[in-house]
């Protein structure tokens, strides 16, 4: 039922599915749905939960099994890229602009949508505090605004990804912008 969900909502935006979609997508009763999750809310919700948990594992796993912070940058940029590859509904689910915050129509999903990239921005400000370079500190602000900056970044490069014929890899893309965010890393003041 999720993964039909995921790909109606990914192809047709949240104010464009209906749960009728969905129910004939997996071929139940509308009410069975409902049951399930309560409300087109609460199916939209688990997807986000869903996808959540799927892509902050894998890029905390690719992270973890780097063999230094230089080589978790970029691993965990890769993992990123790929796993948006692989799942292109995701990445629409994720950032369906009927879901921002500042829409008032959109609810407690739009809360959830900014709930997942909050758990991002964390994850990138714990993975830069544990990958700083040798001998660098950061202070809060710092790690915050690095952190908001590198999620900006691949949001950004994803969205222009999914809308070029033919993306550049996700190694490609990881290795560059891995190698423009390093230069800045380098410079942070020591303590």
């Amino acid at each position: 039922m999720l993964e039909a969900a995921e790909r109606i909502f990914g192809e047709r935006g949240y104010q464009g599915t209906s749960m009728d979609d969905v129910a004939a997508e997996v071929g139940v009763s509308k009410p069975l749905i409902y049951q399930y999750y309560g409300s087109k809310d609460g199916l939209f919700l688990a997807c986000l939960a869903r996808l959540r948990a799927q892509l902050l594992e894998t890029v905390s796993d690719a992270v973890m099994a780097a063999t230094d912070a230089e080589d978790a940058l970029y691993a965990g940029f890769v993992a990123w890229f790929q796993f948006l590859d692989d799942h292109p509904q995701a990445w629409s689910v994720l950032i369906d602009e009927g879901m921002l915050s500042t829409n008032p129509a959109a609810g407690p999903a739009a809360a959830a949508t900014d709930e997942v990239r909050a758990a991002f921005i964390e994850l990138i400000s714990a993975m830069v505090r544990m990958n700083l370079p040798p001998g660098r500190t950061a202070d809060n602000d710092e790690i915050e605004i690095i952190a908001q900056s590198i999620s900006g970044a691949t949001e950004r490069l994803a969205i222009w990804r999914s809308r070029v014929p033919a993306p550049p890899t996700p190694e490609k893309v990881a290795r560059t912008l891995q190698d423009l965010l390093w230069q800045g890393l380098q410079t942070l003041s020591t303590a």
